[in-house]
């Protein structure tokens, strides 16, 4: 006499659907905020090059007296087309003794600087938030 086991492997329709359904939950949550932390990287990388910037421009105006013309300063010139070819655009607002620096990550999120009279008086913003002036 033979005795057969009627044993069968592997997982039954109902054991993968469970399984897909919870990937799919997981990956509802995790997707959104993983690109909040791209986007957050993205907003520090333009908050760096900004600080950078502004050693930059009080080294200017140190020689030169004031922010008028900045843009064409050679050396400071060069860099800007360098910021200019990366990821992110960067707009430079210079008026005699004050200066305005956005970076633009994408047509709803800038970072902004304001400094007035040698970095005395500067406000930046805290968020990436698009907004019309540098300094309410």
């Amino acid at each position: 006499m033979s005795m057969k086991c009627d044993q069968t492997k592997g997982f039954s329709l109902v054991e993968l659907m469970i399984t897909i359904a919870i990937l799919s939950i997981l990956a509802a949550i995790a997707i959104p905020l993983y690109d909040g932390y791209i986007r957050e990287g993205h907003l520090t990388a333009i908050r760096t090059e900004i600080n950078g910037l502004r050693t930059e421009i009080e080294d200017y105006r140190l020689e030169n007296g004031s922010y008028t013309n900045i843009a064409a300063f050679g050396p400071f010139a060069a860099r800007w087309t360098e910021l200019n070819d990366g990821p992110y655009s960067y707009t430079i607002q210079p008026t005699g003794n004050s200066y305005d620096i956005w970076g633009v990550l994408d047509s709803n999120t800038a970072i902004w600087v304001r400094c007035d009279t040698r970095l005395s008086n500067c406000c930046d913003s805290d968020t990436g938030t698009v907004v019309t002036s540098a300094c309410p």
